[in-house]
């Protein structure tokens, strides 16, 4: 008895227990109860209503709570049919209009798809097959699924968020792209609202009007707004005051950028074209390029490893030219830093502007005109003219020095037919002094000098170095050896007499306490002492006898 009473309590709470969570599922909450939907043949439910749903004038509505599957046949009695979905719709055939608030997570939808938000939520879009047009408002979000032409002309129009998908029609992007996407058609990325983060890019970008951050692009692109990233290996056309900040350009894309078109910044290893022969405004103020360059417009800034071509219009203003560069200029060059080969054509100049001056340590071949600029070689003519330049002037010096200059280099000024001077001051080192003459010559110690006098003076009481600058057409190679200074010979010095006193000599001093004597008197002296002693002896002896 204990026990069937103990086994009808348990059964009791595990119905109890069961009872809330299907109450949670029939109001949102908890896990969606799965609910089928016989569609009829004639494209209506086979009732008015059942667990989660209602019909009623042509409107399927679809709960919270419940994961919908249409089966039979398609659901749309007429070209009014719509349904109204808060719940989940699992799979089936619809051939109505939608209005999505909760979530698809498959089935096929032949009519217009609304993906928007009500109290029950956001609409999501996770799967299914769409073949007509599909609208992700603001709230809403397509994280997969894939969308088809069905041939009505359809697309997705986007201000919400797209992080999934395959699109196989046109995007209009009011929203944001992100995560993992493949869009094989053509996209728009609308101004004011579009930002394009992630995705992979097979079609055409039609126009960007806003903000591409990152993606891989390998279709055409269009550009009246900014690019700060992102791969790009098709067209891409910068217009309309269209910004380039960033982003890598491979071998096999091409950039444009013209009417007022800006490339700031980017990786650029195919080919570019900036400006338009009949429009004014392109600028590239940034980014490195390591392809062909054509500029119709400005080039003030960048880095630049190819082969740039400057056309009649174009003007570079500044950039650095490294010296794998090739420059054809058949415009302007009035700034920048150029380590590679320059080519000046015949409608070529070179010159300083009022602010910035051309710096060429490269090879220069001239067929135009040259009127300013630095050149670290010789200028060659190829029936072109020089009017101005400057060059370097290099010195080998022995025992001299140049005094310091207003430059933080040694160079000199070339004017064509000025009698003006390139003054230079020689400072003889300490041990020299200043040569009488000096050699100064064009490039090396084997070109020709110039001539003193004509060309240049030297004053060898100053040190003072006057080089025309009509004669310092190239660089300059300054040589002079300063003159040792010799010292003269010292006189030398008289004998120091000897002091020490002889042997004898001192240890007659040690007995004395007396300074030294003439050595003839002590030897007197000794003989005197001898004799005495002698003298002694010989008393002496005669005592001995008488005793």
């Amino acid at each position: 008895m204990r026990k069937r009473l103990l086994s009808l309590v348990t059964a009791l709470v595990l119905a109890c227990s069961l009872v809330p969570s299907v109450a949670l599922a029939g109001e949102g909450g908890g896990t969606p109860v799965p609910i089928t939907i016989e569609i009829g043949e004639n494209g209506a439910p086979a009732g008015t209503s059942g667990t989660g749903w209602t019909y009623e004038n042509d409107m399927l509505t679809l709960e919270a709570g419940y994961v919908f599957t249409l089966a039979g046949h398609a659901f749309g009695v007429s070209e009014e049919s719509s349904i109204s979905n808060e719940g989940v719709i699992a799979d089936g055939t619809l051939s109505a209009r939608v209005y999505n608030y909760g979530i698809i997570e498959g089935g096929t939808f032949h009519e217009s798809v609304y993906n928007e938000r009500s109290e029950a939520g956001a609409g999501t879009i996770a799967g299914g097959t769409f073949t007509d047009y599909v609208n992700n408002a603001r709230t809403g979000t397509i994280s997969g699924g894939t969308f088809n032409d069905g041939g009505n002309n359809n697309s997705v129009d986007s201000s919400g968020t797209i992080t999934g998908g395959t699109f196989n029609v046109g995007v209009n992007n009011g929203g944001t792209i992100e995560g993992t996407g493949t869009f094989n058609a053509s996209v728009q990325n609308q101004r004011g609202g579009g930002i394009i983060l992630s995705g992979t890019f097979g079609g055409e970008i039609s126009y960007n009007h806003n903000i591409i951050r990152g993606g891989t692009f390998s279709g055409a692109l269009s550009n009246d707004g900014t690019i700060e990233g992102g791969t790009f290996s098709g067209a891409v056309t910068t217009t309309e005051g269209g910004i380039i900040e960033g982003g890598t350009f491979t071998r096999s894309s091409s950039v444009a950028s013209n009417d007022d078109g800006t490339i700031a910044g980017g990786t650029f290893e195919g080919s570019v074209t900036n400006g338009d022969p009949d429009w004014n405004g392109a600028v590239i103020i940034g980014g490195t390029f390591k392809s062909t360059v054509t500029n119709y417009d400005v080039i003030e800034d960048g880095v630049f490893s190819s082969v740039v071509i400057n056309e009649e219009s174009g003007t570079i203003g500044g950039s650095t030219f490294v010296r794998s560069s090739i420059v054809k200029n058949k415009g302007a060059i009035v700034g920048g830093t150029f380590d590679g080969t320059v080519q000046n054509e015949q409608t070529g100049s070179i010159a300083d502007s009022q602010s910035t001056s051309p710096i060429l340590n490269g090879k220069v071949t001239n067929y135009g005109a040259i009127g300013g600029g630095f050149f670290a070689l010789p200028i060659i003519c190829e029936g072109g003219t020089v009017s101005a330049s400057t060059f370097p002037v290099h010195t080998a010096l022995t025992g001299l020095s140049i005094a310091e200059t207003a430059n933080a280099e040694l160079v000199a000024s070339f004017e064509k037919d000025s009698e003006e001077t390139n003054c230079f001051m020689l400072k003889a080192a300490e041990g020299y002094q200043l040569p009488d003459a000096i050699a100064v010559s064009l490039g090396s110690a084997d070109a020709p000098e110039l001539a003193a006098g004509t060309d240049y003076t030297y004053d060898a009481a100053t040190g003072a170095v006057a080089i025309k600058k009509g004669a310092a057409s190239g660089p300059l190679l300054l040589t002079a050896s300063g003159v040792p200074v010799v010292a003269p010979a010292p006189e030398p010095a008289p004998p120091t007499p000897d002091s020490r006193p002889p042997t004898s000599d001192a240890k007659l001093l040690a007995a004395t306490g007396d300074s030294a004597i003439p050595t003839v008197v002590a030897g007197i002296a000794l003989l005197a002492a001898g004799a005495l002693a002698a003298s002694a002896a010989a008393r002496r002896n005669r005592r001995t006898h008488r005793r």
